[in-house]
């Protein structure tokens, strides 16, 4: 509802029960206090309640309004959030970890191919000594995938709807590349493998739940 439509709608809410009042009993200034009483009590009558209601309405709009300034507000942390990350990523993936062979380059050749049943069969103390190596991997990116789930729940609430989601997550996409994204996925579910291998737990995550799990045919 546009605001010419609100103001016109509580003008006529206001003026009708006067409108109504004078077509019924005509107008003027009574000589009789009785008449001006009933004028009175008629007035507190009929605009105590629907001045209540437009409060009501009023406040209501108000808490909507916050509401949705706040999830706003939370949405846009988590996307800072989600761009500290990145940064953090890419520092860690452009360190040269032998010769002129980057962490980039590296997790490439090693997970870019992979599908499930090759991550399940890999020897994955390579992937722990990765992560003992290079902790930021792994807990950054589970940051990014964190924020980007944060933000996706958000963006999907009914009547909420916005494209928050799909703008950040074409940003990661653009900012790391579609098969860095991926071989992070992989490097992701191969740690949470070698953790169950480890403790003995059992891990829920699959590769069709990753955002960017190039070959989720194939899982």
């Amino acid at each position: 509802m546009n605001q010419k439509l609100l103001i016109i709608v509580v003008s006529v809410i206001l003026v009708l029960p006067m409108a109504a009042y004078t077509f019924q009993f005509g107008f003027g200034l009574w000589q009789s206090p009785s008449e001006w009483s009933d004028l009175g009590g008629y007035i507190g009558g009929v605009y105590t309640p629907i001045l209540a209601l437009l409060t009501l309405t009023v406040l209501c709009v108000q808490i909507y309004l916050q509401v949705l300034q706040h999830r706003q507000h939370l949405v846009s942390l988590q996307e800072k959030e989600l761009s500290d990350y990145l940064t953090q990523l890419n520092y860690e993936l452009d360190k040269k970890i032998e010769g002129e062979l980057t962490l980039r380059q590296f997790l490439l050749s090693l997970l870019n191919e992979k599908n499930v049943d090759d991550i399940s069969q890999m020897d994955l103390s390579l992937i722990w000594g990765l992560n003992q190596s290079h902790h930021k991997l792994y807990s950054m990116w589970s940051g990014v995938r964190a924020s980007l789930k944060y933000i996706e729940n958000h963006s999907k609430i009914k009547n909420y709807e916005s494209t928050h989601y799909v703008v950040q997550k074409n940003k990661i996409i653009a900012y790391m590349s579609p098969q860095v994204c991926s071989s992070l996925d992989k490097f992701n579910y191969a740690m949470l493998f070698s953790l169950q291998q480890i403790n003995g737990t059992r891990i829920d995550e699959m590769a069709v739940q990753y955002e960017f799990w190039q070959d989720k045919s194939l899982a």
